[in-house]
């Protein structure tokens, strides 16, 4: 029998193996998460999901999820934004009242966060309640579609210019801060339309950069770079600079690449002084 037994557990055991071994350097916490039925549970594993970053288990009963994340992709804050911006108070941020609006009817449970104080199961003073972004956008008074992104984009340009010299040491260092910049952006600052492309592209941005910094060779450096360039371009037209940016195309690297420039004049970054002229503005984002 217990021969038996062991047999019946051991598949179930691998499953539970497997399942927790596809996220890497993974940190475990347990949240206070408000909703209602089986529908909510569906959905904030759903949002919580990354592969191989994050996870989530929901109890239905608890109001609780267990969140499991890789802490050198991403962080708590991160995926607990994903999960206010579906419709889900947590016990540090507010989903955004239209989110929570345009949850089906089974799903509106009682805004507990919202209306009082935190319960006793929760690990923060009410005061740290984070609002999501579109219910403090009123509130800010500064341009969060630029200043946001000072750092951010001053990192991209710098890494821009490292590889236009050829210079790999340079390059793993403006990369590095590049990659440190994405994580000190602050979404509770950002306006609405600004908050569903930085979740769009926040991810790719900061694996990208961090992908940059460890490699060695100037030569895939620039193919990573190439491949960096798209999602900047989606997040400047949402956030323009106070100047405009160029977008550039190289017609000749890997079957055509693009990239991001504060000046007209074409320096190719992918192929540096053996062809610095080679390639054309594509389109000039201005405010």
């Amino acid at each position: 029998m217990r021969t038996l037994l062991s047999l019946i557990a051991l598949p179930a055991l691998l499953f539970f193996s497997s399942c927790s071994a596809q996220i890497k350097n993974a940190q475990t916490t347990t949240v206070r998460i408000d909703g209602d039925c089986p529908m909510c549970e569906k959905t904030i594993e759903k949002v919580a999901y990354v592969k191989g970053e994050a996870e989530a288990d929901w109890d239905v009963d608890a109001k609780t999820a267990r969140i499991t994340f890789d802490s050198t992709r991403t962080s708590l804050d991160a995926v607990l934004q994903r999960i206010a911006h579906a419709g889900y108070d947590s016990e540090k941020y507010l989903a955004p009242d239209a989110a929570y609006a345009a949850l089906p009817g089974c799903c509106q449970y009682e805004r507990t966060f919202k209306k009082a104080p935190l319960a006793a199961t929760s690990t923060q003073p009410a005061e740290h309640i984070t609002a999501a972004p579109d219910t403090l956008a009123v509130q800010q008074t500064m341009n969060s579609k630029s200043d946001q992104f000072n750092a951010l984009f001053t990192a991209y340009f710098a890494l821009k210019d490292a590889l236009v010299v050829s210079n790999a040491k340079t390059a793993t260092v403006h990369a590095e801060a590049f990659t440190a910049a994405v994580k000190a952006v602050q979404m509770e600052r950002m306006t609405p339309d600004v908050h569903g492309v930085w979740m769009e592209v926040m991810e790719p941005l900061a694996n990208i950069g961090t992908g940059i910094a460890a490699k060695k060779e100037i030569d895939a450096q620039r193919k990573a770079f190439a491949e960096l360039s798209p999602h900047m371009l989606t997040l400047v037209k949402v956030a323009p600079r106070p100047e405009p940016v160029y977008y550039d195309h190289c017609p000749m690297y890997e079957g055509g690449a693009d990239w991001l420039s504060q000046e007209k004049v074409i320096k190719n970054p992918f192929y540096g002084s053996m062809m610095l002229t080679c390639g054309s503005v594509k389109e000039t984002i201005t405010k």
